[in-house]
């Protein structure tokens, strides 16, 4: 119906034009010198042929689904591709979830073995379990709770102590006494306030002996396993990478020289996995 309305009102407006107007129009033939009497042909202008490129179909499916592409394009390697897809990310959801059930255990750990429970269990950040498994003893955020004010761990040996050592250093100049009063004895004590632990996070291994051993072992478990976890993440990237250049070049009657490998790297005690994407750039 679009065609035929079309037709009617091409043929209404050469109704309106002179013969020889109507006779210059690609595709109508005045019959009889009469416009209102319109023959058309169909010999329209032919459109002009671009030179055909590479199809960027399959490469846009493999670039979303390795091996699509290649499924597309009849090739077998599809498998391949579509196989390594799956491995990876059951790796991947594998080591996470097991990184994440060591990490419960060490949080558990610190807690009942080495944290002082002064309250309702507050869980730290992983910088604060690695320091766990560093120092035996946060020592006191306040020293004296029942005197106004913060009074800061003194002892070094301890980890809140070498705050406000190290606090004392930046801003105090000699480490000299100062009253309380004094804008440096402020600002040593803003610092520390900001860095040190306080009264729900404290802890001390004294009364556990190999507890931070067992804690570190168990970080590191964790640690290795996340580490894993993304290394399986690297190689889904790679594979989709891989695939869509694959299917790209073989679109253009080209094989792909590209690879992706596996190489040992020395994260950890137990060692890790580093994923290596190679693809030459040339003619």
């Amino acid at each position: 119906m679009p065609v035929m309305r079309a037709l009617t009102w091409w043929a209404l407006l050469a109704a309106t034009l002179p013969p020889s107007l109507c006779a210059q129009a690609p595709g109508v033939e005045v019959a009889g010198g009469d416009a209102r009497t319109l023959l058309f042909s169909t010999a329209w202008p032919a459109p002009q042929e671009s030179a055909p490129g590479p199809d960027l179909g399959p490469a846009a499916f493999s670039l979303l689904l390795p091996g699509a592409g290649q499924h597309m394009l009849g090739q077998n390697r599809k498998w391949i591709y579509a196989g390594l897809e799956v491995l990876a990310w059951v790796v991947f959801l594998e080591r996470r979830s097991a990184g994440a059930d060591y990490r419960d255990q060490y949080e558990d750990y610190a807690w009942e073995e080495g944290r002082i429970q002064n309250g309702p269990r507050v869980d730290g950040d992983f910088d604060y379990y690695e320091t766990l498994s560093k120092w035996v003893q946060s020592g006191a955020y306040d020293e004296d709770a029942m005197q106004a004010g913060l009074q800061p761990e003194t002892d070094p040996a301890t980890y809140n102590g070498s705050i406000w050592a190290l606090a004392q250093q930046i801003y105090i100049p000699g480490g000299g006494p100062v009253p309380e009063t004094d804008p440096a004895y402020q600002s040593a004590l803003a610092y520390y306030a900001g860095r040190a632990y306080a009264t729900e996070f404290l802890w001390d291994w004294s009364g556990a002996p190999g507890g931070q051993e067992q804690l570190g072992g168990l970080i590191e478990a964790s640690d290795d396993r996340f580490r894993q976890a993304t290394t399986a993440l690297g190689v889904v990237i790679g594979n989709h990478l891989i695939s869509a250049a694959d299917a790209y070049l073989s679109s253009r009657g080209r094989r792909i020289p590209a690879r992706m490998s596996l190489a040992p790297s020395p994260h950890g005690s137990g060692g890790g996995w580093s994923t290596v994407l190679s693809i030459p750039v040339g003619q």
